[in-house]
């Protein structure tokens, strides 16, 4: 967002940047910055605008000016990658050269002084080097466009012109239209258009960059203040399709433009999209905190407190919470929070890609787990195969849930319907339906929508900030977020193959949207994962590179729930800082109180501190968010570290087991499996589970040098496997001894 303020110029001129804007409104832009006119730079001053007359502009080194009995007709585009063209005839041109022409074309005058164009485009130069390659430029414009028929631009020995009256520009059309009342289309296609004037030129010389720099915010304001007298005023109950459009294309160019987003409130509530109403306003408050820790301005928030005050009762409001089983609070207590579970949504298009409605169930749940009112069965336990006929009781029994939310997804081409249903799962009533609309565009502010609507039935009094706060950061690419997801699942095949094909998704995800943090913080956990697994070659490179990607997870989000979680146990893991890891896993809580994988994090850590009670309570709480989920196994494996720990063999070794029938090459739970087994006696059995830990005949123990277990669990660890080496070397008792 540009700060500059819009100033009460009709032109939109910013009196402190003293920028001269000198045509009517059908004509270019026109600015000269301050900033370039005191630059010490060779061959460089401040030159009055000279008013000679086109006839005494000639070609380069005073030849004759190029024409055609009938001029043909020069195109500019500025926006984005720069192009220029001649009735459809494309201009081949250099760099400089095409800078030279986007800087006339956003320039005070109809000619300009060589010694200006030498500083602005060739500041790092020479005096007689830069003049020299300013000629080049020159000569090369004029022999593109004579060739072509075009007579609009001159140049002689001390000045440049172009004929800009005669030149047709993109951004030019754009401002023009927005001061005469039109909104250009290209203003709702486009985000934050003006940050992409000459956006492929701007590292053609640092003083180039600087102006286009200071032009951008200018043009910025000049729109912003055109397309602002376009919408109602703030009383005005009616909203007019111009007005709109004039609402939409601000938000585009600046997404926290407080008037346009009331606008757009009313808009949405004048055709009865009150989920949308209510999406807009969250982002904006999100944002506003994000940036810059304050709420929206009192008339917006007015605005949505009356809209709440209007909203109609829901179907059947929610049944009393006795029949289910409580929900864990993060301490342990036993709280009453509405437990609820988001099921697959039916695909009612056969084109409609599975990545699509899991994603739609994905973003839904993280919406809702970041709410503390909420318990959320975790998204890995409810994707069961979606049934026409589901039984709603049974599945809400297996996932001890009181709420069901379930629904279905139609695709035609680019428009989507998503229906959804809540019920109360014991008695199956309809606790509220929702049908919503909008293009594939829109699927973010759907799922959002959605969430919402949920919250609002379940935890009425959820306040607007803790809403907001519940709505996570997007990707800036859709196809991202599918491949971040099937990432994620892939990640804990037992296949090595298909555990690799998860870091390349994550990675593709990356590119796609590179300040989107949950990628990184996946690609961490996966060389995790790796070394656990027993699959890395390096062990010691592989966890420096997990925390370092984590790192990058915590530069792009610092306030993401799962950066701060893998963040946490990386730091854990391979630094060792325990109390710095609980510290930053309690944050990850705080954001997303139903993120089990931060209390399988932290349950983890606790073991490491020697807190077996604490390590047990978050273990069972990720287990009772994510009971089904193919990565329980984790908190299975640290539940069998803390029972190891506190000499409860037999529930170390209940525990272990089930991760080694899911998971039989994972070689931290193997450590702890054979060392319970040996230490219960089973010799025999723990000689057959210690097979994947044998390094050319011999049980490697070269991990404990860095392992992050506390001593005492180390040494018995130890003692185990060595106990078991000799015995395998013949040197022991038999394997029915006790140990």
């Amino acid at each position: 967002m540009y700060h500059s303020r819009i100033a009460s110029d009709p032109a939109g001129c910013i009196p402190e940047l003293t920028c001269h804007w000198l045509r009517r409104p059908r004509e270019p832009i026109v600015c000269i910055l301050p900033s370039l006119a005191t630059r010490n730079l060779p061959s460089y001053s401040v030159v009055d605008i000279i008013d000679g007359g086109w006839d005494e502009m000639s070609g380069v080194n005073s030849n004759e000016a190029v024409g055609a009995d009938e001029p043909r007709h020069l195109t500019l585009k500025i926006i984005g990658a720069f192009s220029a063209s001649v009735d459809g005839h494309e201009v081949g041109l250099g760099r400089k050269a095409q800078a030279l022409l986007g800087y006339m074309m956003l320039s005070s005058a109809r000619q300009l002084p060589r010694s200006k164009l030498v500083g602005l485009l060739w500041s790092e130069k020479e005096d007689p080097l830069a003049k020299g390659s300013l000629r080049q430029s020159l000569s090369q414009i004029q022999r593109e466009l004579k060739a072509l028929g075009c007579p609009h631009f001159h140049a002689d020995q001390i000045h440049v012109a172009l004929e800009i009256e005669r030149v047709t520009c993109d951004l030019v059309e754009i401002i023009s239209d927005a001061e005469r009342g039109i909104v250009h289309p290209l203003l709702l296609t486009r985000e934050r258009l003006t940050d992409d004037i000459l956006d492929d030129l701007e590292g053609v010389d640092p003083a180039f960059s600087e102006w286009l720099a200071e032009t951008r915010p200018l043009i910025h304001e000049r729109l912003i203040d055109a397309l602002t007298r376009l919408l109602p005023s703030e009383t005005d109950p009616v909203v007019a399709a111009t007005a709109e459009a004039a609402a939409k294309a601000i938000h585009r160019l600046d997404s926290e433009n407080e008037r346009a987003i009331r606008v757009l409130i009313k808009s949405h509530l004048a055709t009865g999209s009150i989920g949308a109403a209510l999406a807009i306003y969250a982002r904006l408050w999100r944002q506003l905190e994000d940036a810059y820790d304050i709420e929206p301005h009192k008339l917006t928030q007015d605005l949505i407190a009356g809209l709440r005050q209007q909203q109609p009762e829901t179907v059947v409001r929610p049944a009393a919470s006795a029949v289910a089983a409580p929900a864990v609070a993060l301490a342990g207590s036993v709280v009453s929070r509405p437990s609820v579970a988001v099921l697959p949504f039916r695909a009612l298009s056969p084109t409609l890609e599975p990545q699509f409605t899991i994603g739609v169930v994905d973003s839904v749940v993280q919406a809702l787990s970041g709410l503390k009112e909420l318990f959320v069965i975790s998204r890995g336990s409810t994707m069961i195969p979606a049934s026409q006929t589901p039984d709603l009781r049974a599945i809400g029994r297996d996932l001890n849930a009181q709420y069901l939310l379930h629904g279905s997804i139609q695709r035609a081409g680019d428009q989507i319907r998503i229906s959804t249903e809540l019920v109360a799962a014991e008695t199956v009533e309809v606790v509220r339906v929702d049908r919503l609309s909008g293009t594939a565009a829109d699927v973010f502010d759907l799922q959002d929508r959605i969430a919402v609507e949920v919250i609002r039935s379940l935890a009425p009094q959820v306040r607007d900030r803790e809403l907001h706060r519940a709505m996570q950061k997007r990707p800036d690419d859709l196809d991202a977020y599918q491949l971040a997801l099937v990432g994620y699942d892939q990640m804990f095949s037992p296949e090595y193959t298909t555990f690799v094909t998860a870091r390349t998704n994550f990675e593709r995800a990356h590119m796609l949207s590179p300040n989107w943090a949950p990628p990184l913080s996946y690609s961490a956990i996966w060389h995790m994962q790796r070394v656990a697994r027993g699959w890395s070659a390096n062990a010691l490179n592989e966890r420096d590179t997990a925390r370092a990607l984590a790192e990058r997870a915590l530069e792009r989000n610092s306030a993401d729930p799962l950066a701060n979680a893998v963040g946490g146990y990386t730091l854990s893991q391979c630094k060792h800082d325990h109390v710095g890891a609980l510290s930053q896993l309690d944050r990850a809580i705080e954001l997303t109180p139903n993120l089990a994988l931060a209390f399988a994090y932290r349950a983890a850590v606790h073991v490491r501190c020697e807190n077996y009670e604490d390590a047990l309570r978050d273990a069972a709480v990720n287990l009772r968010l994510s009971p089904r989920d193919r990565h329980a196994w984790f908190a299975e494996m640290i539940s069998a570290q803390a029972y190891f720990a506190k000499r409860d063999l037999t529930s170390a070794i209940e525990h272990a087991m089930r991760v080694a029938m899911q998971l039989p090459s994972n070689q931290v739970n193997l450590r702890v499996l054979v060392a319970a087994l040996v230490e219960s006696g089973r010799l025999d059995d723990a000689q057959t589970f210690a097979q994947p830990l044998m390094t050319a005949g011999e049980i490697d123990l070269r991990w404990i040098t860095t392992s992050p277990w506390p001593k005492p669990t180390l040494t018995r660890v130890e003692a185990a496997l060595s106990r078991l080496a000799t015995l395998q070397h013949g040197d022991g008792t038999s394997g029915t001894d006790e140990f």
